[in-house]
């Protein structure tokens, strides 16, 4: 083990909450399997603080936890202490930040100051759900591409808007968003409040339900629609492929399973859950990422797993063309980008060796961020890469 890991269980647990805070949703649920893999050290002799309570969502007993965990690097010679806080620039408000201790570092899904940690999310029962399937389809029989997920709106980032339009009525790929259609507000914005009249044409006049979406209130929002090309004449063009539609988990994962690539982008969130689900069909010979206006820097263990290896890598603009490309290939010119995904899966899902390599990340953070950890400073920052 890289450094020495004192685990703590507060008093008040908490557990990581799903978007509509009703339910439990282990994707941020990263203590549990990194704890399992760690001999917990006394206190007095260890080098940083697991601590075990997830933070992301508010809950009646986050705020508890919280001062716990003050509490308790205030009477330990204020060793850092690592937690699980997804997301916090968009969810720490006032007092909140004051309470979190300033030699805190957390684990998050993208790095935007020197005290988040980027960790991949826990998708253990997305593996489990896999390896219960059958078989990948012979590649030859395969579709091109899946592309699924959130089409945000066009101020947080085009590139899914762009991807989405290249890609709905190409026959021999697999588009599905359940939100696309509310980028029909935008309508609001360049056509003087259209959008209503085109959902209802598109329904007809039983079903209104979808149409009554509010109008982006923002002008800055308006702006970044009114900038993207040809955004009017493409939105009305694609018809009733706006609609909502979903693929159910059973039917996402044998689908990732009988496509030749997997497309992924950026979302709400510079990072997104699907580089991990794309890599982990890739690990059960199923679809080979494509990672299409990815950064680098949102992949977790950048520096030990080279990325160029487990995914093809496009842009918005150019991924039909590199499609009509890819998908002349045959299984033995892919099969070395599978081959690597086998290799990395088990580090990305938290197995042993992933385990290991979460505190080899903390401890090297840690020691960049504050140097009287001579010792720490001295710890192999990654193995090398896979």
């Amino acid at each position: 083990m890289a450094c020495k890991v004192h685990i703590y269980r507060p008093r008040h647990q908490t557990l990581p909450e799903g978007r509509d805070r009703n339910s439990y949703d282990p994707q941020y649920d990263v203590f549990a399997p990194i704890a399992r893999h760690i001999n917990s050290t006394p206190l007095a002799e260890a080098d940083f603080i697991l601590f075990g309570a997830d933070l992301t969502f508010r809950n009646n007993k986050r705020y508890a936890a919280i001062s716990e965990m003050s509490t308790l690097v205030n009477n330990s010679r204020r060793l850092p202490v690592v937690f699980s806080y997804f997301s916090i620039e968009s969810r720490l408000r006032g007092n909140d930040v004051a309470k979190i201790p300033s030699s805190g570092f957390y684990f998050s899904e993208m790095v935007a100051s020197n005290q988040q940690i980027l960790v991949p999310f826990n998708l253990e029962n997305f593996t489990i759900w896999l390896g219960r399937l059958v078989p990948a389809a012979p590649w030859a029989t395969r579709r091109t591409a899946l592309f699924v997920g959130n089409v945000p709106q066009l101020y947080v980032s085009p590139s899914r808007w762009r991807i989405w339009k290249q890609l709905y009525n190409r026959s021999d790929v697999t588009v599905v968003s359940h939100n696309v259609w509310s980028l029909g507000v935008g309508l609001e914005c360049v056509r003087n409040g259209k959008w209503k009249e085109h959902c209802t044409q598109l329904l007809g006049p039983e079903d209104t339900s979808m149409c009554n979406l509010k109008p982006i209130p923002f002008e800055h929002k308006c702006r970044a629609l009114m900038r993207e090309p040809n955004f009017e004449h493409d939105f009305i063009a694609a018809g009733r492929a706006v609609l909502p539609s979903r693929l159910e988990p059973a039917e996402y994962h044998r689908a990732g399973l009988d496509h030749k690539f997997c497309v992924v982008a950026g979302g709400d969130y510079p990072n997104t859950r699907k580089y991990l689900e794309a890599i982990f069909f890739a690990s059960h010979s199923g679809c080979v990422p494509v990672f299409a206006d990815l950064s680098w820097k949102g992949l977790a263990f950048g520096d030990a797993i080279n990325y160029s290896r487990v995914a093809l890598w496009s842009s918005p603009q150019s991924l039909g063309s590199d499609l009509d490309v890819w998908k002349t290939w045959s299984e033995e010119q892919v099969r070395p980008w599978m081959a690597y995904a086998r290799k990395v899966a088990d580090l990305l899902n938290y197995d042993a060796a992933g385990g290991e390599q979460v505190v080899r990340h903390v401890c090297a953070r840690v020691a960049r961020h504050n140097g009287v950890y001579e010792r720490l400073s001295r710890v192999p920052a990654v193995p090398s890469q896979v």
